[in-house]
């Protein structure tokens, strides 16, 4: 009761508190130490659990040499994780639009179930050339002899060892649909779509463990009028984003390493969305490439037929107006985007009631999580006014023609700001308040470093 009361006194008197050894001599005390592995480990959790990235291209690692394959592990593995950690925002966007098209799919009869869809957009079928014909070595008509084998099962094992095929193209839900229905292809079942996937039970409940743990220890912080620090709030609004980002993903088999491979003949005519997709590909480029990827929109110029293997942030081709026949799918995922964008940041309000080592500081976070707030909206109103544009359009009264000048105007200042303030005031707020997160440890107040002792009793790490 002594230490309590010392270190009470302490914090009061405003003097710093040396609070390196207080875990181990107070429980109710934590150092930080256990602030920064506490937010860091979550933040890792979090974000290893909630990546499904896209199926990476199907090459013969056993012919790679170490720079090759390290290569392919950046490209495949390490940039989709940086990409979380550094955007979650825009991976939610990915994860939403997937989701859209696999609805989509479900509601058409083309797939039975989530994960059928989300194993076919996600690159699961790859379309392959064989090296040599499955009759090329005639069989030999000697006896069986248990100790070498029959010529059939050698000729096979000599086949799957050396005719791997070549990788020709990812197939498109288009392709895949219509290969089945030709009774070409024939679906996985869903124990076998199960079975490529990466995921366990122990994995998922560690995570869900450190996650709960987490956010019941933020919201009793607040309940009991304690500060969070600012890596705390960082981290919050990673977790809430990467439990939307794994709600979203549910069905999405995880960290499938190889796509079920189809050796079939020339490939039907691409129908109309197929040939769409194809003109906007080969119009799109690099500046259009980069704008399209703010708001989730790189996969409606992508056709699978050309390229080697799926992108890592393909969507699956989304339908052109789809739920709804008034507004075009691309507008629908700039203003996810941008309503996701706006939550992120206003996430980072929640800073502003813990004291700030100075004003300065104080005046940063608060315009960083204003910009990243704010900076979405002119995007958002420009999409809202799109849609008015269609009754407005036949009017020749007075007031119809007032009304297209107000949305002409304002749509003009809408495109003119999501151009520049979307892209320059959202970087630079994200970039303030992680700097100004870490930044903030150097001095942490007192009361920060004071524990709530019963979540203690959670599991975690």
């Amino acid at each position: 009761m002594s230490l309590l009361v010392f270190f009470a006194s302490r914090a009061k008197a405003g003097d710093p508190v040396n609070c390196s050894n207080c875990s181990t001599a107070v429980d109710s005390y934590r150092s930080l130490t256990n602030i920064i592995w506490s937010c860091l480990a979550t933040i890792f959790l979090c974000t290893w659990a909630s990546l499904h990235p896209n199926i990476p291209k199907p090459v013969d690692e056993t012919k790679l040499n170490k720079r090759q394959r390290l290569r392919a592990f950046l490209k495949d593995r390490a940039f989709p994780f940086v990409l979380l950690l550094v955007a979650p925002d825009l991976v939610l966007i990915w994860a939403l639009r997937q989701r859209l098209v696999v609805e989509y799919m479900i509601q058409n009869g083309k797939v039975p179930t989530r994960k059928h869809g989300f194993f076919i957009i996600m690159g699961g079928f790859h379309k392959f050339s064989r090296s040599a014909p499955l009759d090329s070595a005639p069989l030999d008509s000697a006896p069986f002899d248990p100790l070498k084998g029959s010529n059939v099962e050698k000729r096979s094992k000599d086949k799957t060892d050396k005719d791997h095929g070549e990788p020709i193209h990812p197939l498109d839900r288009f392709d895949v649909c219509r290969l089945v229905d030709d009774g070409v292809l024939e679906l996985p079942l869903e124990v076998e779509v199960d079975d490529r996937s990466k995921s366990d039970w122990i994995a998922k409940s560690l995570v869900l463990l450190q996650t709960l743990w987490f956010v019941v220890q933020c919201i009793a912080r607040r309940v009991d009028y304690l500060p969070l620090t600012e890596l705390e709030v960082v981290t919050l609004g990673y977790v809430l984003f990467n439990l939307a980002i794994y709600v979203v993903w549910w069905d999405k088999p995880q960290k499938v390493a190889r796509p079920i491979r189809v050796f079939c003949g020339e490939l039907p005519e691409r129908n109309a969305e197929q040939e769409w997709f194809k003109r906007e590909m080969d119009a799109s480029s690099w500046y259009t490439n980069i704008f399209n990827t703010i708001p989730g929109c790189q996969g409606d110029s992508v056709d699978l037929r050309s390229v080697e293997q799926t992108p890592t942030l393909f969507s699956g081709n989304p339908p052109r107006r789809w739920p709804f026949e008034s507004v075009p799918t691309e507008v629908l995922a700039v203003m996810m985007a941008s309503v996701v964008g706006g939550l992120f940041g206003a996430i980072h309000f929640i800073a502003l009631s813990s004291p700030f080592s100075s004003n300065k500081i104080f005046i940063l976070w608060r315009l960083g999580s204003i910009w990243m707030t704010v900076a979405p909206l002119p995007t958002l109103l420009a999409c809202i006014a799109l849609p008015l544009w269609e009754p407005l359009r036949g009017s020749n009264s007075v007031l119809g023609k007032i009304g297209i000048a107000i949305l002409l105007f304002l749509e003009v200042m809408s495109v003119a700001l999501s151009r520049s303030l979307l892209p320059i005031g959202y970087v630079y707020g994200r970039a303030i308040t992680l700097v100004l997160a870490f930044y903030g440890l150097s001095s942490v107040p007192p009361e920060a470093f004071q524990s709530i002792y019963w979540t203690n009793f959670f599991p975690h790490i």
